[in-house]
């Protein structure tokens, strides 16, 4: 009887296991859909594609199928500027097994955090998201990790131009080139062509032309050998190249002609970006001031038109989040009835222990009172120790390049944070943080490794504080810093 038993109960599960695979393919072909909206840029469908897998999933228990789903769902959230609902799916992935089992999905959950990051400007957690992915890429083989590797490197990139950390930018764009030469040149000519126009427009900020010129001649030429059609930036990066060698109207030329690219493939942004800088270009140039007139109304005009557009896509967004959360808190009622049926009973039980219990505790009281007694002298001995624990807590954030890395140092060391504002200000939150590492002796070396910054990078910096602060060039830098902390606090002291 027993044996019958348990094989009755295998054949359920077999025939739950063949019941499932149907529904799991109709997830993962939904899950298809919302990729292809999101090569065609359609995010607002990609969200409400994601969210309908999300829905069958849970209800199949599809522990893939979640995972997938949630990351969708994310990036299609960053892409169209929601971050804080795109953040809380990144975080539901990490709680099921697919993910921990998943190198790969790690790594993206990596990816789209730190874009999320970029786009509200906080690079500092953006760039620690990022070599998050690197060291779980060195996990991954093939073409899979030098893919991974390309897209990382690319947004490292992007948050040094951003931040204009000339140096480490090179780096990381020199890293996507090491990475795409192994490739053949056919297959990924559209990316070449992106990291040549940035290595272009990077020389330009830079002051070195000629470089500047060999690389974009270098774009121009594959857009030309494979027909790329998209190619707006390569002519952008051109006409900035041209008016930083003072030839006006060939820059002109350049910005015109990506303009007409960017109308040819569609993209509005792009367009509404070029009307501000040619609205500004013919202006400033006193080329022509009635083109530039007519390029801000037209900036206006787009501007405002997607501003509208962006705010109904979030409200659209917004409201499907919204519905399919009363979904859930619809399913979750019917299950409310069984468990405060099943509380209610065993409150009653608790209620019957607890009577028991409270007469038996009355005489551990006493014993507990010398237990506290003890307690008390014990946690006079930790408080002693809490100024060395927060030090040492300290250091281990600076190391991780943590953010609460200066709410903590600016407690510990209120002094030294009022000092350097008293000489300025007006000094960022980085310009603090950089201070206060010095302030603590890490050597150049140390810091360049824990800000995820070049050497050179850190030293340009401290160039500049220099200056800043006029600090004379013989005094060392960290020395200089500590003994501005405690000229403060003799300073402080009553006479």
């Amino acid at each position: 009887m027993r044996k019958q038993f348990l094989f009755l109960i295998l054949l359920l599960f077999t025939l739950k296991a063949v019941a499932d695979d149907p529904q799991k393919q109709k997830v993962d072909s939904i899950l298809s859909k919302a990729r292809e909206f999101e090569s065609k840029g359609e995010f607002l469908r990609q969200i409400e594609t994601a969210l309908k897998a999300l829905d069958l999933s849970d209800a199949y228990n599809y522990d893939e199928g979640i995972a997938r789903a949630h990351f969708s769902a994310a990036n299609a959230l960053v892409n169209v500027g929601v971050f804080k609902e795109g953040i809380k799916h990144l975080e539901n992935i990490e709680g099921t097994k697919y993910f921990r089992e998943k190198t790969l999905m790690q790594s993206e959950v990596h990816r789209v955090k730190g874009r999320a990051y970029i786009k509200l400007r906080l690079y500092q957690q953006a760039i620690r998201e990022f070599h998050l992915q690197l060291a779980r890429i060195k996990d991954l083989t093939g073409e899979e990790q030098k893919i991974s590797y390309l897209y990382t490197y690319g947004n490292l990139s992007t948050v040094f131009d951003q931040t204009q950390q000339l140096d480490s930018m090179q780096k990381y764009i020199n890293l996507q080139l090491d990475i795409l030469r192994n490739f053949d040149e056919k297959t990924v000519a559209a990316m070449l062509v992106g990291v040549y126009d940035d290595l272009g427009q990077l020389y330009v900020k830079k002051g070195e032309l000629a470089k500047a010129q060999q690389y974009l001649d270098k774009s121009l030429s594959l857009v030309k050998k494979y027909k790329i059609p998209e190619f707006y930036n390569t002519y952008t990066y051109l006409g900035n190249l041209e008016e930083k060698k003072g030839n006006l109207q060939k820059a002109m030329f350049f910005f015109e002609k990506s303009l007409t690219n960017m109308r040819e493939v569609g993209n509005r942004n792009a367009i509404k970006n070029s009307y501000r800088s040619l609205a500004d270009f013919y202006r400033n140039t006193g080329l022509d001031k009635a083109k530039a007139d007519e390029y801000e109304l037209a900036f206006s005009r787009l501007n405002d038109s997607l501003e509208r557009e962006n705010r109904q896509v979030i409200d659209i967004v917004l409201s499907q989040i919204l519905k399919s959360k009363d979904q859930e808190s619809a399913t979750k009622v019917s299950k409310s009835v069984r468990i405060a049926i099943i509380s209610f009973v065993l409150l009653a039980l608790a209620i019957t222990v607890l009577v028991w219990r409270s007469r038996r505790n009355r005489r551990i009281l006493g014993q507990k009172e010398e237990a506290l007694l003890e307690t008390e002298t014990i946690n006079k001995k930790l408080t002693e120790q809490i100024g060395e624990n927060k030090f040492n807590n300290l250091i281990e954030l600076a190391k991780s390049n943590n953010p609460e890395f200066l709410t903590l140092f600016t407690e510990l060391y209120p002094q030294f944070i009022q000092a350097l504002k008293s000489l300025d200000s007006n000094l960022r939150s980085t310009e603090l943080e950089f201070c206060a590492m010095a302030f603590l002796n890490f050597s150049t070396k140390n810091i360049a490794e824990y800000t995820f910054v070049t050497i050179r990078a850190v030293q340009i910096r401290k160039n500049r504080l220099r200056k800043k602060f006029e600090i004379p060039s013989d005094a060392d830098f960290n020395n200089w810093m500590r003994e501005l902390a405690d000229t403060s606090a003799q300073t402080q002291v009553p006479d």
